[in-house]
């Protein structure tokens, strides 16, 4: 396991990504199609320090989102992301220590999965969400720092 970025959520993602490259110099790790999902759509934009390899993950939630809903200064951490290397494995751990995850908002049950990755959140004791993911055993990813 490793600690693989920090998700903080932003209210307006170009003047964010403007922001971090050109004031921090981070980069964009991937393509630029975020620039044409409509601020409409929920979008993830993935940066990292050239210098330090650390990542960073700002997170836009349009209103109507569930997870686009106010908030107060001081709220924007989002979530601190952990890679396992087996999520199930994980997740039974977890539950031996009385940690269950959580009901993701907008699928069914408490974990995704997708072709890449399968992902799960628990909170930590004070409330912080913590996502925890995986490689799916179809798809296997070594460490990539250019990756999540």
């Amino acid at each position: 396991m490793y600690l693989s970025y920090f998700g903080i959520r932003v209210r307006d993602l170009p003047r964010s990504v403007r922001f971090y490259t050109e004031v921090f110099g981070l980069k964009t790790v991937g393509s630029d199609d975020w620039k044409k999902v409509p601020a409409t759509e929920p979008c993830v934009v993935l940066l990292k320090d050239p210098s330090s390899g650390q990542r960073l993950e700002l997170n836009f939630y349009p209103d109507g989102h569930p997870y686009g809903v106010p908030y107060q200064a001081g709220e924007e951490l989002d979530h601190v992301a952990f890679r396992v290397d087996d999520l199930s494995e994980t997740l039974a751990r977890l539950k031996g220590l009385g940690i269950r995850p959580e009901k993701m908002k907008h699928y069914e049950g408490p974990m995704m999965a997708t072709p890449e990755y399968r992902v799960a959140y628990v909170r930590d004791p004070d409330g912080l969400q913590l996502e925890l993911y995986d490689s799916n055993a179809r798809a296997p990813v070594g460490f990539d720092p250019n990756k999540y």
